[in-house]
């Protein structure tokens, strides 16, 4: 489920919770001193009052991060881990134990580490099955892999990563923990598919043998969260040792009995999902085969007027998403082919596998499919759009863009969907319409120039528009727009993006970026002392002529100490230097010439000019 889908979800949920004072959940630290005072003493093995106290207090040192240099806060790691030795698994199965040893591991020194690593081989089953130590375990196979590759991939290395220098001879060292362990997880897969706190030890291990980014500065317990590989746009780069392992992996779980079962169960579909895209890019007849597998064994196939059992559950339908994600063309038509084939329109309109035919826009790539998926789904818009399924068209919107197909045919669907196409006096309504999600007949109901609420969607699919070949219409609309309507709209969180896109589509002219400046006349002050209208205001300043911005700036000038009654009014008088403005008119142009020519004199350094200029 992407971060647009579940902003907008969230705030619909805080919508129908207003005026519901919700509890404060009470913080790790907080709960920790709790069950201290209740001398339980955390979860998981036994601590001792003394030893409890001390990892809370180590807890407390860690989070206010107050060490005067980075030698002393390795010395002090140094020294907590001292006091665990001969107890590491012990420490490792108590929960406040458990987040020390995690929250520090990242400076252990290889000594610590391979202490560590020695203690659980001596117990290593029940320590996967462990609720807290198989997030320790987790730690310690993400920090060898990381220093084991360090040297393969100097160029992506975080500073988090280097607190610990690594030496030549034990990069060795580091790299054999790594396969030990793996080859261990991969050996007693079978036992541990199934069990919640081992499948997430799998998934790391294929997520670090495939090369992923998994972030050592994240705790367990976020990591064991996650149904897909924690960063999939950047790839390490791995010895072949940990291919080998990885490909055994793959080739092991395609020939399993149980893989139909998989999608149906969390768990083992979300470990799908992470091999899916661990194996991708890393052999590509491996990936091509374990997703030609998948989609042949896990799902059923139903004729076109069924829907699929694969859009049952949640978690069958993400590991459907996962096959169109790491699919090739040929292979991503047989899907589409397979489960979308004229039943589109009913699955964007269902609750869960929305986001699914979402994904199905998302990973096209090629022009003449996605002709044929915007004439299916075209059609059934308005429904969409009822059913407040608008993540759906977004996507559409976002795949014609990035295909440059199908535009001027989306801009009219959505015409037809708020019911503005016709008369054609009603067009110019369309891109306030759009921001709004809402059809023509809404406006009657309200005021004009009254406020309005930017639909989160809505400035996504506007945004996606005025990036299109030909946004003329758009643009258009924009520009008969009334200048309080428009205020409404830059103003807004989302409806500032919007500018954003005004602003740097390639495919707008000079000329109407100037009327839109002039459109605003008037409202350059609630611009300017509003958080999001403020950086709408700058980007029109970037692209103005010196004649539009002594229009802004007398206007700003004009209301005097009124625009620093806010904190973006303080900020936009102070980089617009209104108070010299309003001073002295010459000195303010010299100064702002200045300005300019140094930025032309260091433009190859700072970068290109902002678009129009």
């Amino acid at each position: 489920m992407s971060g647009v889908e579940m902003t907008d979800n969230n705030m619909a949920s805080e919508g129908r919770g207003k005026g519901i004072k919700r509890k404060k959940k009470k913080s790790f630290m907080q709960n920790a001193r709790k069950y201290g005072r209740k001398g339980t003493y955390g979860r998981g093995s036994h601590l001792d009052e003394e030893t409890y106290k001390y990892m809370i207090r180590v807890l407390e040192l860690v989070r206010d991060n107050d060490f005067p240099s980075i030698e002393e806060k390795l010395v002090f790691v140094n020294n907590v881990y001292e006091e665990m030795v001969e107890h590491e698994v012990d420490y490792a199965k108590n929960q406040i134990g458990s987040r020390v040893i995690d929250s520090l591991m990242k400076h252990a020194s290889l000594e610590v580490v391979t202490r560590f690593a020695t203690a659980f081989m001596e117990v290593l089953r029940p320590i996967c099955s462990d609720r807290f130590a198989s997030h320790v375990l987790q730690k310690i196979m993400i920090i060898c892999a990381e220093r084991g590759t360090r040297s393969l991939n100097t160029s992506t290395i975080s500073k988090d990563d280097t607190t610990v220098d690594v030496k030549e001879e034990q990069v060795k060292i580091y790299n054999d923990w790594t396969l030990k362990l793996s080859k261990y997880i991969m050996n007693n897969m079978e036992d541990f598919v199934w069990d919640s706190c081992a499948n997430h030890i799998i998934r790391t291990v294929i997520e670090l043998l495939g090369g992923l980014n998994v972030d050592s500065s994240d705790n367990g317990e976020n990591r064991s969260k996650k149904n897909e590989p924690v960063d999939l746009s950047k790839r390490k780069i791995v010895p072949q040792e940990y291919t080998d392992i990885l490909l055994e992996i793959c080739k092991r779980l395609s020939s399993w009995p149980q893989l139909p079962e998989f999608p149906r169960n969390e768990l083992t579909s979300g470990l799908l999902q992470v091999l899916l895209y661990s194996v991708k890019d890393v052999d590509k007849q491996a990936s091509k085969a374990l997703t030609k597998k998948v989609v042949s064994d896990c799902f059923d196939s139903q004729d076109e007027t069924q829907i699929s059992s694969a859009f049952n559950s949640e978690s069958s339908m993400r590991l459907l998403e996962a096959c169109l994600a790491v699919a090739s063309p040929k292979l991503y038509t047989q899907i589409y082919a397979k489960f979308f084939i004229n039943r589109i329109n009913r699955l964007a309109l269902m609750v869960g596998a929305n986001f699914t035919v979402q994904r199905l826009f998302n990973n096209c790539q090629v022009k003449e499919e996605l002709e044929t998926l915007f004439d299916e789904i075209s059609p059934h818009f308005e429904a969409i759009i009822e059913k407040g399924n608008l993540g759906v068209i977004a996507s559409v919107a976002d795949t014609c863009r990035r295909l440059q197909a199908r535009q001027g045919a989306f801009i009219s669907a959505m015409a037809t969907a708020l019911h503005c196409e016709q008369p054609a006096d009603r067009q110019n309504s369309i891109a306030l319409l759009v921001a709004r999600m809402k059809p023509f007949e809404t406006l009657a109901s309200e005021d004009k120039g009254g406020e309005y609420r930017v639909n989160l969607h809505g400035s996504l699919i506007l945004q996606a528009m005025l990036h299109f070949n030909k946004p003329i219409k758009i643009v258009n609309s924009l520009l008969e727009g009334n200048g309080i309507d428009l205020r409404i709209l830059f103003a807004d969180p989302r409806g500032s993006r919007v500018m954003d896109a005004f602003a740097e589509s390639k495919f707008i002219g000079e000329k109407s970026r100037e009327k839109m400046a002039r459109k605003l006349g008037g409202n350059w002050v609630q611009l300017a002392c509003s958080k999001h209208g403020s950086r709408s205001l700058e980007k029109v300043w970037q692209w103005s002529q010196m004649k539009q911005k002594l229009w802004m700036i007398e206007e700003l000038a004009s209301v005097g100490a009124s625009l620093l009654a806010t904190e973006a009014g303080k900020i936009i008088s102070s980089k617009l230097n209104v108070p010299l403005f309003a001073r002295s008119r010459k000195d303010w142009s010299d100064s702002l010439g200045k300005e300019e020519k140094t930025k032309a004199l260091f433009a190859d350094i700072i970068g290109d000019p902002p678009p129009g200029k």
